[in-house]
């Protein structure tokens, strides 16, 4: 059980020297600059797998391309998980525009204005819900993610796991039943305290503004805060990845709707029972009936958040199999016919910009390149 008995003294040195602390020490980020929601909607859903000094120059370019809620719902997927392109986690931005879709559909191109209207909202949960409402409305409701739990959990010399559901619903309660008159500038100092602060190493104390109430600073136990318990070990999956080449063009695939990088362009991959190439040459005998042998180009490990893939790489050369067409950049079948479900490509090189090609996948290229 998260153990928050402090009294009120303690309480008021949260609130108030947190407070005069953020006035003056806060970043100056351009999503700071404004309570429009559109903006602030945007960088709460890139921070969530992202550290902000990375996600500035993301931010800045998604907003020059979609600078309103009409204009990005209006976007083909595509582009939108284009110019998210190296962020990552792309079912966010998959979530941003069916999102963005509903609010221009349903809510006249305005942000829902409170808590429990944006939850409804896809990929918007209890964190970034608070978060637009406290900061764009300064609705009084809290923003807990990882800096509040570690910030929060010091502060009250708490030992309850912070990767427990409970204690997370518990500290959640509990700010909201102390959140001052200006929530949202409370959420966000708690948010750049743990940030800039009370980080998971190395928490510098002797900066900290709330030094004086924090009671595991009192009882020496910072070191030990917060309690997580470890996460469940990461798969590793054995991969082989086939790419096809045709008239200086490689064939990508469309991966499913769900799962894995979901909905993104890719080259043709499977898991491997067999080995030596035989699997995804298999695979890629669905759309041609007759390949090469795989010529092995290489091997590549990518870390996903929960999976590991540790993938062989291996090129099939076509040689008249796939009609002249397959040299143009529009999307075509594996015979040169039209593909209306758009499921397949083939790409010259300079025409891979064009894609959202993940970087499990971009990076092959240079194994591709070293084998030419």
């Amino acid at each position: 059980m998260l153990d928050t008995k402090i009294n009120h003294q303690l309480v008021e040195i949260l609130q108030t020297d947190l407070l005069k602390w953020f006035e003056k020490a806060k970043r100056d980020l351009p999503f700071r600059r404004t309570r429009d929601p559109y903006f602030i909607w945007i960088s709460e859903i890139m921070a969530q797998q992202t550290q902000i000094d990375t996600l500035i120059p993301f931010y800045n370019r998604f907003i020059d391309s979609f600078p309103t809620v009409f204009s990005l719902a209006l976007a083909p997927v595509d582009e939108v998980i284009k110019a998210w392109e190296g962020l990552g986690y792309y079912s966010r931005a998959r979530n941003l525009h069916q999102a963005a879709r509903i609010i221009v559909a349903d809510y006249d191109g305005l942000m829902p204005d409170n808590f429990a209207e944006l939850i409804k909202l896809p990929g918007i949960g209890p964190y970034t819900g608070g978060a637009i409402a406290s900061i764009a409305f300064n609705e009084p409701v809290s923003a807990v993610d990882g800096n509040v739990l570690r910030v929060i959990s010091r502060f009250c010399n708490s030992f309850a796991d912070i990767g427990d559901a409970k204690t997370k619903k518990q500290m959640t309660r509990w700010i909201e039943s102390i959140l001052p008159e200006a929530a949202g500038d409370f959420n966000e100092a708690l948010m750049e305290l743990g940030a800039l602060i009370c980080t998971p190493q190395s928490p510098k104390c002797l900066l900290c503004p709330i030094r004086s109430g924090c009671q595991s600073h009192t009882a020496g136990t910072t070191g030990q805060l917060p309690v997580k318990k470890k996460k469940t070990k990461q798969l590793t999956r054995k991969m082989e990845v086939g790419i096809v080449t045709q008239n200086d063009c490689l064939f990508f695939v469309r991966r499913p709707d769900a799962g894995l990088l979901s909905g993104m362009w890719s080259f043709p991959i499977v898991e491997t029972t067999v080995g030596n190439g035989q699997d995804i040459k298999k695979k890629l005998g669905e759309n041609f009936p007759e390949l090469n042998e795989p010529i092995f180009i290489g091997t590549s490990r990518h870390v996903f958040s929960h999976i590991i893939w540790e993938m062989s790489v291996y090129r099939f050369n076509l040689d008249s199999m796939v009609s002249e067409t397959a040299s143009h950049p529009y999307f075509i079948s594996a015979l040169g016919a039209p593909q209306s479900d758009h499921q397949t490509a083939f790409k010259a090189l300079p025409q891979i910009d064009d894609l959202a090609l993940p970087v499990a996948f971009s990076k092959l290229l240079a194994l591709l390149k070293n084998a030419d």
